[in-house]
């Protein structure tokens, strides 16, 4: 996801509902989310109350831990992170979205070793997964920050320029969920959310934007001690820099946005080269598929189901197309009913989240690649 802007975006595009109230504009929140010293480390080590940037240190396998957020689907999201630690080292995968989130995390990783992290992978350029770098930087000060050379670019270009509009959007929301409390109609779950945005909003004034120091096309390994930690570009998918990371004689797999879980995130994707993309992803002998958000996974078959859902978009999206449809009436045509039933059943909040943050987004994606024109990442039109 492209980090907190999107988060208002989606907030555009998803309704919210009270008893008898729509909340104005709704929100689509999304951000554009370490193996035992002990038998007790296989119990999640959690810092912060209970906050958007709750976190949780889950042991993975010796040396490798999962850090993530409880509540998947809670917002703005928080990605997953990976957390290597070596003999003299540790390497980290993907910051978190806001400095109290890098911060958070970084409790976690000196809770378990004192040994400094050296390597920051940004995984891509969406804020989510890169705007805690500066915490890192700040505790680490010779810390490398890698990522692809795609991700380098579109962090320090145009697609970042979103950080600059979203205080007023965030503003703009509050002001809406205010407004519903000061006449009585908010429900407990949105006053947490009143909460939770506000908190963010506060986080998003920290943020300042620093890029990585290390870039590479095709991809670059660590070797630390008998470890080999594989950072490696396979293609574009969900973004044009999507890195993943391999760690082969662990056969852990860190892959970013290209694998989501339940609920992908198609915001500014490559529908057709995501599919080929996944291909390669699957081809990795791996034990354990961590995401860039939700539980890891143990075998292919979502990955079939990501592949699955991409052709069928691409697919009908080629049909409305030649019909001449415009995005709009290409949305309203899309029919992705079976994939929706799979993965949300009857929750009425995972269908929302899965309109917003996978097929409204991945059907422009589908359409602007039907009729032949660029898709731009960080584009007005997805992230507010």
């Amino acid at each position: 996801m492209t980090g907190i802007a999107a988060v208002i975006d989606a907030a555009r595009s998803c309704v919210w509902q009270t008893s008898a109230t729509t909340v104005p504009g709704g929100l689509r929140m999304r951000w554009p989310r370490i193996w035992m010293l002990a038998i007790v480390a296989a119990l999640p080590l959690r810092a912060l109350a209970d906050t958007p940037f709750d976190l949780q240190l889950v042991p993975l396998k010796q040396g490798i831990y999962l850090l993530q957020r409880p509540d998947v689907l809670r917002q703005p999201v928080e990605p997953n992170a990976v957390i290597i630690v070596n003999e003299t080292d540790v390497v980290v995968v993907d910051p978190g979205g806001v400095p109290a989130s890098a911060e958070n995390a970084i409790r976690l990783i000196r809770s378990v070793t004192d040994k400094p992290v050296s390597v920051l992978i940004n995984t891509h350029w969406h804020g989510d997964h890169v705007l805690g770098n500066q915490v890192y930087r700040r505790e680490y000060p010779n810390v490398r920050i890698v990522a692809h050379e795609n991700t380098y670019r579109d962090i320090t270009g145009a697609p970042m320029a979103y950080i600059a509009r979203q205080d007023e959007q965030f503003s703009a929301f509050i002001r809406d969920l205010e407004a519903l409390d000061a006449k009585g109609e908010l429900t407990a779950p949105r006053r947490q959310l009143l909460a939770d945005v506000r908190l963010t909003q506060n986080e998003n004034r920290k943020v300042r934007v620093t890029p990585p120091d290390l870039t590479f096309s095709d991809g670059v390994t660590l070797h630390r001690g008998a470890r080999e930690i594989q950072i490696r570009w396979l293609g574009r998918g969900n973004t044009e820099g999507d890195a993943i990371v391999w760690l082969p004689q662990e056969r852990i797999l860190a892959s970013g946005d290209l694998v989501v879980h339940p609920i992908p995130y198609g915001f500014g994707s490559f529908p057709r080269e995501w599919g080929v993309t996944l291909n390669r992803l699957a081809g990795f002998d791996f034990e354990i598929l961590v995401p860039g958000h939700g539980e890891p996974l143990r075998d292919r078959d979502y990955i079939a189901q990501l592949q699955e859902m991409l052709a069928s978009v691409r697919e009908q999206a080629a049909a409305a197309v030649k019909k001449g449809l415009d995005l709009e009436a290409t949305r309203a045509a899309m029919d992705l009913s079976v994939y929706e039933q799979r993965i949300c059943g009857d929750d009425a909040l995972r269908k929302r989240l899965f309109k917003a943050w996978w097929a409204d987004p991945i059907t422009r994606s589908a359409w602007l690649e039907a009729r032949g024109e660029p898709i731009i990442q960080g584009a007005a039109d997805e992230t507010g």
